[in-house]
């Protein structure tokens, strides 16, 4: 399994180091420590850097920027250092997201651990724009960690019956985690939300159908969690579950409020021309209003 791990010197770089510490995952894991000194380019492929290539006092100034950025590294590679695993460095100078993709690709990582930026009012998180493009663009689970983590003992996972609620929940069994405590949540759509959206279908002359449409869903829902929590009680989970009604983000936050969870996991929706996917609505709701990490899966893959 190939895992990057991006660190940038704030609050979340060590976050990110007791996340990937807490998943206790074995030797053979190949673990790269990144970070990017930000580099602006202008029209023309210019930058600041190559303006001032002739100026002394700015190519001290980068070489002091080339040396924080290389400690930086070394600094969690020593705290890994007990881990055992496969750990490497790398430097990148440009555009942080556009480096992290880059890396990502070229790696083949399975996984990008990075840190999300900013708040916003007294509840509503928000994801800082290299996270937010990171997890949009990248073809790699990205683990989102949003606060401090020494254990990972309760985990919710949102399943819905698509290929990448199954993909998430593959990827979560093959990190090492049997002690934790699995919730699992379904939504199911209020009918009149979803109806809503048919303008030519009089819901209130067809009351059976609607009565066809929600028990449906009701039973597609209890299968849906029945698989799944079968599936996790026999590699050694404790599993609950909770069956919602409303909107698919709305209730997955409302599980996480009500059960302060110590991770989100969520299947990314959506896939946009041949080699780039697009973060789902749902995913990218969860992803920006979370008070806990969130991990948003393409891939079951980790070897």
């Amino acid at each position: 399994m190939e895992v990057l791990l991006v660190i940038d010197g704030s609050p979340y770089s060590q976050m990110i180091i007791g996340m990937l510490r807490a998943f206790k995952l074995p030797r053979e894991t190949q673990v790269t420590v990144m970070t990017v000194v930000p580099e602006h380019k202008f029209l023309g492929g210019l930058s600041f850097n190559l303006l001032r290539s002739r100026d002394s006092e700015q190519s001290e100034r980068q070489e002091r920027q080339r040396e924080q950025a290389v400690e930086l590294v070394e600094s969690a590679i020593r705290e890994l250092g007990n881990t055992k695993l496969e750990l490497k460095r790398l430097v990148r100078w440009g555009n942080t997201a556009e480096e992290i993709l880059k890396a990502a690709a070229e790696e083949e990582v399975s996984l990008i651990l990075i840190g999300a930026k900013g708040l916003t009012g007294s509840s509503q998180f928000t994801i800082g724009s290299v996270a937010q493009k990171v997890i949009r663009y990248t073809t790699a689970n990205v683990l989102m960690v949003r606060k401090e983590t020494t254990a990972i003992s309760r985990v919710l996972i949102a399943v819905d019956g698509s290929k990448y609620s199954e993909i998430a929940t593959q990827f979560l069994l093959q990190l090492p985690l049997p002690d934790s405590e699995i919730m699992l949540v379904a939504a199911v759509q209020s009918y009149s939300e979803a109806l809503s959206k048919i303008p030519t279908l009089d819901w209130r002359t067809n009351p059976e159908l609607i009565s066809i449409l929600r028990d449906g869903e009701e039973k597609a829902a209890q299968d849906i969690i029945t698989r799944f929590s079968t599936q996790l009680s026999q590699t050694g989970y404790r599993v609950s579950s909770s069956i919602m009604h409303g909107g698919a983000a709305e209730s997955i936050l409302k599980v996480a409020k009500e059960n302060s969870p110590d991770l989100i996991v969520i299947g990314a929706k959506g896939l946009t021309g041949i080699k780039s996917f697009l973060l789902g609505n749902v995913a990218e709701k969860v992803a920006a209003s979370s008070e806990c990490s969130v991990l948003i899966c393409r891939s079951s893959v980790t070897e």
